[in-house]
């Protein structure tokens, strides 16, 4: 059972979209901060772009510094071994990179519908829309009623022929219909959503914006940076408004591949994905603020896969089960929020408590005034699945499957101690 409030023009707009199934096409949807030493990501979006002669397409849309942008991301391509020749830029932005003295990029901004760029970028074989503000992608690439730009078209005809198409924070928030705009866990969790449409301001609402995305993944929401800027709130409560089943919190450096073909996902880089399941969720308001709770959660690495067909996790092949014990630890409660960058992270409450301090569940508070806090409870259920691996080299990988998270709304007594 759901308690979702849903506005008219929200169902209007996205509740009848086609959802695309098996499509040809495959995605490589980045959660921000990627570094160019990332070998996982890099040489996979290669490989499915058909290797270091294949022609690859830059859109620097939604990047404030699309000359920086371009060089950048050139860099790591010819790193994993693309040809330089083959890398081309499309020259499509908003704002003016100040690092170019005799470029204006801003003067771009009318680029999506030049007919030629839509063949350049046809007869390549991927695309990768850099970071930025993804609102700008939208306001570039489409008109205020939604029409697709020629350079748009091109894009869709790539992926639709068997091509990949990336992208980077902004250039991931994209990759759904509808995507996230905007806004922080604490501002959804206290003011909720608002539906903005292409070009609109909204600069002064607190809380989030879900915002008309291009759609090429069809399987739930995306949200990028997520454990690094706090993100879990906002997630759940873009979920709770549009009733979609799943949503993929993916972290920095950090890719979650789809291979349309196979119907499935795979971690790739250097943290993880978090995905929530709405299925059998509660989400209701009470008083001003929204509460979720027995929403499913799973955590996944690189090499862990997730298949559209069966909604089944298939854990990397050197990552071990860790046998639940019965005595495990009771609750434990930990200090700083979860809801700002500030305080304890989903992930360190994930590694450190159920992993490491086997607790039962954890919990953290993150309080709005002197009276009333938002908690976080994290549980290990009957049915709960952990997988650990310990490199020689390297970082602890984990992954966790089947655990529950509630997220509510709470008063707080604070008295003396004697």
């Amino acid at each position: 059972m759901r308690i979702i409030q849903k506005s008219l023009c929200f169902i209007c707009l996205w509740a009848l979209l086609p959802v695309l199934t098996h499509a040809q096409g495959n995605l490589v949807i980045t959660g921000g901060g990627l570094e160019n030493d990332n070998h996982a990501v890099f040489d996979e979006f290669i490989r499915l772009a058909g290797g270091p002669d294949a022609i690859i397409s830059v859109i620097p849309a939604a990047s404030g510094v699309a000359a920086q942008t371009m060089a950048y991301f050139s860099l790591g391509l010819t790193y994993h071994g693309v040809k330089p020749e083959n890398i081309q830029l499309i020259p499509i932005a908003m704002v003016d990179d100040d690092s170019t003295l005799n470029v204006n990029e801003a003067e771009w901004k009318a680029n999506a519908w030049d007919a030629e760029l839509a063949q350049k970028v046809r007869l390549g074989n991927g695309v990768w829309f850099s970071g930025g503000d993804q609102l700008r992608i939208m306001q570039l690439m489409f008109d205020p009623q939604g029409k697709p730009s020629p350079v748009m078209q091109a894009v869709w005809d790539v992926y639709r022929r068997g091509g990949v198409i990336g992208g980077t924070s902004a250039g991931a928030a994209i990759m759904t219909n509808p995507m996230i705009g905007g806004g922080t866990s604490l501002g959804a969790l206290q003011y909720g959503v608002k539906e903005t449409t292409i070009g609109q301001d909204n600069e002064e609402f607190q809380g989030v914006l879900l915002s008309p995305g291009i759609g090429f993944f069809p399987y739930g929401m995306v949200d990028q940076h997520f454990h690094a800027r706090a993100r879990t709130g906002r997630l759940a409560a873009i979920l709770a408004y549009t009733g979609q089943r799943f949503g993929f919190g993916i972290d920095e450096n950090t890719a979650l591949i789809f291979y349309g073909s196979e119907n499935k996902m795979m971690v790739a880089g250097a943290a993880g994905i978090t995905i929530f399941d709405t299925e059998n969720a509660l989400f209701r308001k009470t008083e001003s603020f929204n509460t979720f709770t027995k929403l499913k959660v799973h955590y996944l690495e690189n090499g862990d896969q997730f298949f559209f067909d069966t909604f089944q996790v298939l854990p990397s092949p050197e990552k071990k089960p860790l046998q639940l014990i019965a005595q495990r630890k009771p609750n434990q409660t930990i200090p700083g929020g979860s809801f700002s960058i500030e305080g304890q992270s989903f992930y360190e409450l994930l590694t450190q408590q159920l992993f490491e301090e086997e607790a039962t569940s954890t919990s953290s508070l993150q309080f709005v005034d002197s009276k009333t806090a938002f908690r976080l409870t994290m549980s290990c259920q009957p049915e709960t699945q952990l997988y650990f691996y310990s490199p020689k080299h390297g970082k602890d990988r984990f992954t966790a499957l089947d655990l529950r998270l509630d997220i509510e709304a709470v008063s707080v007594d604070i008295t003396p101690l004697n």
